[in-house]
């Protein structure tokens, strides 16, 4: 099994106390937590894309550049890059240009994003969002694989010959993921042959391995020589104790999960009500992962056993959490959790 590091790069008042970093502040944590992944023996780093709200981190390739130059093995994955909102020639270069500086270790995973407000900021409809993805994703690994594209589509101006520069190193391109939020997206991404990104938070556990499973299936119909590949984002935390887990996120992660909820269904974050896969830190069933080393290792490891994953992709610096026990969370997972499920 892989391991990978992600943060979305929210910037939350500490719950507890009030208190709210700069965005400088916020900044360098990201820097310093993302920095962390590849000495602590991590397989991927991991940076999302938000815009027009509380999360910071609008830029993943600028983050995943900073951390190409400062490590050498690690790989640099977008976790997402809402296509929709991009022009795809430009996402080629921009990624492109990432792979080429790392020595080939730059991942595109593409996503549509959840928040319904963001399409009507960039003055899109996004009830066509799934065929703008589609489109650029067609568009995008052309420009990777052929020379002097002539191309034409619904959502940007054609292109008569063009050949995108720099090439990418790895051949036929970097590493292309869909994020799926239901089992027919799932199953297209197979058939097309990409890899598959799903979050624990999305659905039930159940609902996620059928989901993984049918990916399996779609993808091995179309594409006997490649292999599927498939990675599971999760909320994690660890402390010395269960107890001490559980107490600490029953602090931080309803406001949280409220907050993000609010923004994806347009409502009061008061009047969010959270399922119980969120909130049951004790169900066996429940998506965020927290307690001791060995608690967490057997909850990753059921995590793994249901999806099929090949790689799990925590997230831990969330919701105004106090530095200290995000690093500390940090360093328990790669030293007590990895090795165990490495083993």
């Amino acid at each position: 099994m892989e391991f990978g590091l992600l943060s979305l790069g929210d910037h939350r008042a500490d719950p507890a106390t009030g208190h709210r970093t700069t965005q400088s502040e916020r900044h360098a944590n990201i820097v310093e937590y993302l920095d962390a992944a590849e000495p602590l023996g991590f397989d991927t780093v991991v940076a999302g894309e938000h815009h027009f709200g509380d999360f910071i981190m609008s830029v993943p390739q600028m983050f995943l550049s900073r951390i190409a130059g400062r490590t050498s093995a690690i790989r640099l994955a977008s976790g997402v890059t809402l296509l929709p909102h991009h022009d795809p020639v430009r996402v080629a270069e921009d990624f492109a240009t990432l792979d080429v500086l790392s020595g080939g270790r730059a991942e595109l995973w593409v996503g549509k994003g959840v928040e319904p407000a963001i399409y009507e900021k960039f003055g899109q409809d996004r009830h066509r969002s799934a065929e703008m993805q589609d489109e650029g994703l067609e568009l995008l690994t052309r420009l990777w694989t052929e020379h002097n594209v002539s191309w034409s589509g619904e959502f940007r101006p054609p292109l008569d010959n063009a050949t995108v520069e720099p090439r990418p190193v790895q051949d036929p391109h970097p590493p292309i993921y869909v994020a799926s939020g239901s089992l027919g997206s799932a199953v297209a991404a197979g058939q097309a042959g990409f890899g598959l990104t799903a979050t624990a938070l999305s659905a039930e556990l159940r609902d996620l391995g059928e989901a993984s499973a049918a990916y399996r299936d779609a993808f091995v119909g179309r594409h006997r020589d490649a292999k599927s590949q498939i990675s599971m984002t999760c909320h994690v935390h660890v402390a010395p104790t269960t107890q001490e887990a559980r107490d600490h996120l029953a602090i931080y992660q309803p406001p949280f999960q409220k907050w993000v909820f609010s923004k994806r269904m347009g409502v009061p974050a008061e009047s969010v009500e959270l399922p119980r896969r969120i909130t049951d830190f004790a169900w066996n069933n429940c998506a965020v992962i927290c307690g001791s080393p060995e608690e967490v290792t057997d909850r990753v490891g059921r995590v793994a056993e249901v999806t099929g994953c090949d790689r799990v992709i925590a997230q831990m610096d969330y919701g105004g959490q106090p530095w200290p026990k995000v690093m500390r969370s940090l360093d328990l997972f790669s030293s007590e959790v990895m090795p165990q499920l490495r083993d």
